[in-house]
């Protein structure tokens, strides 16, 4: 008989709960558990994902669980219940489209400010949910969709990171793929791509078809033969927004939950997988992945080295509004992003260590909540 794999999502909320559900619609031998802080939520969504399984004849395990990640403790024991051998977080005090509800102006406003500004309302849970697992000795691979870009170098430095994150790097690639698929005449399993970019990047890449101020690396094989020279890259990602533009916002999250299972299913499955991912091993920005046996190591573009993999990405961590994160986990903002958030919110700050993390998101939640209230008078 097959061995279980059990497969723990903690965050109910649209992408765990898309993630969740890919999970149970497999023929593996596995248990999967969703984890939310709503015990009515969390078990509708665990019930509608059971039912829509058995309906389409398939047999994993489904069920819930209910904690807040602030309270360590009570995570720490549903973690210990369930045993399980991977877990995803995808838990956020703020997800990204939430500053896309405001009034267009005003989102226009704040969106001026990148991503980085706003990394303690994705660090604090990340850091919580680390700490419980630490504090039931679990031995699950962690793997992570809050901006793990930034999120799992600040928390290498305490021992909390995940192993790996999903989305931003990896949204863009079948992109590339098929155009660069389209541009050969062949199908697209016919062509690999191996691309190095921030989440700064990456969001900007579906969006304008370029980086922007900041660097990427990218290499496309067909047959295994490095074929890059002989395209138009250029071409190939202006391309992106126009003739390969795709749904965008909430309702494109089906492409992050795309990436999330390339990453989960091989660790569930134990098969070799070249993927792309933010965050892994707790470097900065996203990479090409080699997923062997449950191990995780780098597959870089042929000629450049880890290092120069690693300036690639902090150059758009810094486009992104983080000047640095130090060896013990301090965070530095870079100052015109954060000039964003202190004009518009009134929110300051220059560096946080990772001590002051959950004090600055409980400061960002409260003036967003009077911001809001603010501009749509």
């Amino acid at each position: 008989m097959n061995e279980i794999r059990k497969i723990q999502v903690i965050g109910a909320g649209d992408i765990g709960r898309q993630v969740f559900q890919g999970l149970a619609l497999s023929d593996a031998s596995r248990s999967v558990q969703l984890v939310g802080r709503d015990e009515e939520a969390t078990l509708r969504a665990a019930n509608l994902t059971r039912f829509s399984s058995v309906q389409r004849g398939h047999s994993a395990r489904v069920s819930h669980a209910v904690t807040d990640l602030f309270d360590v403790e009570r995570t720490a024991e549903r973690i210990a219940a369930f045993q399980p051998d991977i877990i995803f977080l995808a838990a956020s005090l703020q997800s990204w489209w939430v500053i896309t509800t405001l009034p267009e102006q005003a989102f226009q406003r704040l969106y001026q400010a990148n991503y980085g500004p706003w990394l303690p309302m994705h660090l604090v849970p990340v850091m919580k949910a680390m700490q419980a697992v630490r504090l039931a000795d679990s031995p699950a691979v962690v793997v992570n969709a809050a901006y793990p870009d930034a999120v799992h170098p600040a928390l290498t430095a305490v021992g909390l990171s995940p192993e790996i994150g999903i989305g931003n790097v990896a949204n863009n690639v079948p992109g590339i793929r098929v155009g660069a698929a389209d541009l050969l005449g062949v199908h697209p399993s016919e062509v690999e791509v191996r691309l190095v970019a921030h989440h700064y990047v990456s969001h900007r890449l579906s969006r304008t078809g370029d980086a922007g101020a900041a660097s990427m690396g990218l290499a496309v094989l067909h047959h295994g033969r490095d074929i890059t020279a002989e395209l138009d890259i250029g071409a190939l990602l202006g391309s992106l927004p126009h003739r390969y533009r795709r749904t965008g916002g909430l309702a494109g999250q089906v492409m992050t939950a795309a990436s999330a299972l390339s990453v989960l299913e091989p660790l569930a499955t134990g098969r070799d997988a070249l993927v792309h991912a933010p965050g892994p091993l707790g470097l900065v920005g996203g990479y090409p992945v080699a997923l062997e046996g449950g191990r995780i190591r780098l597959e870089l573009p042929q000629g450049l080295s880890a290092d120069d993999a690693v300036k690639i990405n902090e150059s758009g961590q810094l486009q992104d509004g983080i000047s640095d994160i130090r060896p013990d986990g301090t965070v530095l903002f870079e100052e015109s992003s954060m000039a964003v958030l202190t004009r518009e919110l009134g929110y300051d700050c220059a560096e946080m260590p990772l001590d002051q993390a959950e004090g600055r998101a409980r400061e960002i939640t409260e003036r967003l909540a009077a911001y809001r209230q603010r501009v749509t008078r």
